[in-house]
């Protein structure tokens, strides 16, 4: 292929000596900056584990449901990630997730106690855990494993009846999740109004 010589190209016939003179590094200012990233990558690891332990600690890591109002508790402990049941006046969910609507538990409908979709995912749930996190040989751990095999929360909404609330509480029991802890807002004790009220 023979070898042409170039044309004109478009915008040659423009004078842009300012930019001409600032690419070439005569406008006293270099146009190629180096970027440090290790400072940047330091600050992000820093702010990543900040969020994950404050997250951790308050007990915001939770799924918020838009339509539960968790109940007030005047005694109440930051709570560990476990398996999340929530309960609102339309919904039973499993880690976010619809598993079947609240308005047909009754012990009418259910005479055992249990409810069998909600029952269906828990058993999953179950099996994945013991996949993943197989008992340990050594007695001590064994026995922390076995107690955090155990956990769950319920996240019910205040207005949901305790039949519900108990018939959820005996299905998750009789799938192995028999340590039940309660979602709640911490709320000032009456004390607490008597103390200030007197100071």
């Amino acid at each position: 292929m023979p070898i042409k010589v170039p044309g004109s190209r478009a915008g040659s016939s423009i004078h842009l000596t300012g930019l001409k003179v600032g690419i070439k590094g005569g406008s006293g200012r270099n146009v190629l900056v180096n970027l440090n990233l290790t400072p940047m990558i330091d600050m992000f690891v820093i702010l990543l584990v900040f969020l994950l332990m404050v997250f951790s600690a308050s007990g915001e890591i939770l799924f918020a449901q838009k339509d539960i109002q968790l109940p007030k508790a005047f005694a109440s402990k930051p709570l560990v990630r476990v398996p999340i049941i929530g309960i609102s006046m339309d919904v039973i969910l499993f880690e976010g997730l619809k598993v079947m609507f609240t308005n047909g538990v009754s012990e009418k409908n259910y005479p055992d106690l249990k409810l069998p979709e909600l029952t269906k995912v828990l058993k999953s749930s179950r099996a994945a855990f013991l996949r993943e996190h197989p008992m340990p040989v050594d007695r001590d751990k064994a026995i922390k494993w076995f107690e955090n095999s155990k956990q769950i929360i319920i996240q019910a909404d205040n207005g949901v009846p305790f039949e519900v609330i108990r018939m959820v509480m005996t299905t998750a029991a009789h799938e192995g999740y028999s340590a039940i802890n309660f979602a709640v807002v911490p709320g000032k004790s009456a004390l607490d109004d008597v103390i200030k009220n007197a100071t």
